[in-house]
């Protein structure tokens, strides 16, 4: 047996808005330094990476991306240093979880083994 989680924020009426999705979008946006190249690179249609990252900036009230408009200089998008902060505590959060999770999914996996064992 081994454990898999999965961990996402809802907002108040129960949508999913941050979850493993959004984090490796923004972290493509960091790559390429554009919200359509990081889509495409994930199968994503911009029409719905556009949508995760505006339901992101919705709830959380903060811009995450930087978005350049016009002439040839002006394409693309850069994450906000609130972004790069923001990547860093969720990264921090879902690893504490999961380890925590981790420790919890042993100890149950332990009791079921020797409830196993008995002879019931």
């Amino acid at each position: 047996m081994e454990l898999s989680t999965k961990l996402y924020i809802l907002d108040s009426d129960g949508k999913k808005f941050m979850g493993a999705g959004v984090l490796w979008l923004l972290e493509r946006v960091e790559e390429t330094g554009s919200l359509l190249s990081a889509s495409k690179s994930m199968g994503l249609s911009y029409t719905k990476a556009r949508a995760m990252l505006e339901a992101l900036e919705a709830n959380l009230g903060r811009d995450v991306l930087d978005r350049k408009k016009g002439g040839a200089d002006r394409i693309g998008a850069t994450l906000t240093p609130f972004a790069r902060k923001y990547i860093s505590l969720y990264r921090e959060f879902q690893s504490e979880v999961k380890a925590e999770a981790q420790k919890k999914f042993e100890a149950f996996s332990s009791s079921v083994k020797e409830l196993m064992e008995e002879k019931i």
